[in-house]
Order: C-alpha cells, then sequence, then structure tokens
C-alpha cells in the first residue's frame, strides 16, 4: 500500500474512532440522553433497512481498515530497513544500519578523513552508500574522495555480501586545525 494513501485512510480512521469515542463519554456522562438517542434510533432509524445496511457496511468498512493497517504495520518495517539474500541454506538478512556501520569505519581507516557519516539506501539491486565528510585541510579531494569510493566499495561487498551499486561522496567541509584559544 502506497504510503500517503495509507496516511489519509490512517487519518480518516483516527478521526471516526476519536467521534465514536467522544460520543461513547458523551453518552456515559449523560446517561438519560443516552436512553432518549437509544429509544429514537430503535424506533425510527433501526426500522428502515437503508439505516441498517449503512451501518452493516460502515461497521464492516472500519473493521477491514483496522485488519489491514495492522497487518501493514508489522509487516513493512523490518523489510524496509534491511537487505534481504537468499542462500542455500536459508535467507540472510543484513540491516542497512549495519552497512552504514561497515562504510563508515572504511571511510575512517582512510588518512585525511577528521569526520564521517554514512547513509545507506535500498535499491532494486543492491544499495546506495552516501558518505559526508569532513576532510582536513591539505589532502586533494578528488583522490580521496575516489579512494572512499573505492574503499567503501570493497569493504562492503566483501563484508556483508551485498552488491554496492553506487558510493556517492559529499565533502561537507575542511578542518584547517587551529585553535581559537591559542596564547601567543
Amino acid at each position: 500500500m502506497n504510503g500517503t494513501f495509507k496516511r489519509a485512510i490512517l487519518g480518516i480512521y483516527f478521526v471516526v474512532v476519536i467521534v465514536f469515542t467522544m460520543a461513547i463519554i458523551f453518552l456515559t456522562v449523560m446517561p438519560d440522553y443516552f436512553r432518549s438517542v437509544s429509544e429514537y434510533i430503535s424506533s425510527n432509524l433501526l426500522t428502515n433497512n437503508v439505516f441498517q445496511f449503512v451501518v452493516i457496511f460502515g461497521g464492516l468498512v472500519i473493521l477491514g481498515v483496522s485488519v489491514i493497517l495492522l497487518l501493514s504495520q508489522t509487516s513493512d518495517d523490518t523489510d524496509k530497513r534491511t537487505i534481504s539474500k537468499k542462500t542455500d541454506i536459508g535467507e540472510i538478512k543484513v540491516s542497512l544500519n549495519t552497512i552504514e556501520n561497515i562504510a563508515l569505519a572504511a571511510t575512517k581507516r582512510l588518512s585525511g578523513i577528521k569526520e564521517a557519516k554514512a547513509y545507506v539506501y535500498k535499491e532494486t539491486e543492491g544499495v546506495i552508500v552516501v558518505i559526508k565528510a569532513v576532510v582536513l585541510s591539505d589532502v586533494n579531494i578528488p583522490i580521496l574522495s575516489e579512494d572512499i569510493q573505492v574503499k567503501v566499495k570493497k569493504t562492503v561487498e566483501d563484508t556483508s555480501g551485498i552488491n554496492v551499486v553506487e558510493v556517492k561522496v559529499i565533502v561537507d567541509n575542511i578542518f584547517i586545525g587551529y585553535n581559537k584559544n591559542r596564547v601567543e
């Protein structure tokens, strides 16, 4: 189910639940009003076949939406953040967090890197790894970026067995390395 569509249905569902909850609270607080409402419903509305159909249909729709939302929430989350790989013995799932940590460790082992962050995105053929790095001021950025790409791709593929489709390197800043509090 599409994420936007699911959120819209969930929003409508919660509004309906809130209205019913408020009605129940109101009728519990004012039982005399509840008696008059129930008498009106039983004598005027429940004798009408169209109203009975609408109530039954509405109840079935709410029940169906409840079951669909419950099932979709329990199954989607784990598959979105893992890469699944089939072997002869069974299935192996590697989390994207694991791949991020592998890529981050490979990046930080290179000289010229002050800080780095790794982000991994799932693709049909494998993963895309994005490295955001703060580099030292005396490094050649194009050469270091290419070294990061080669090292991350090789390390992730060798360690996890997951195909790396692309490695994007973003040089976020340059570390100059001076101390503001220096006394001369």
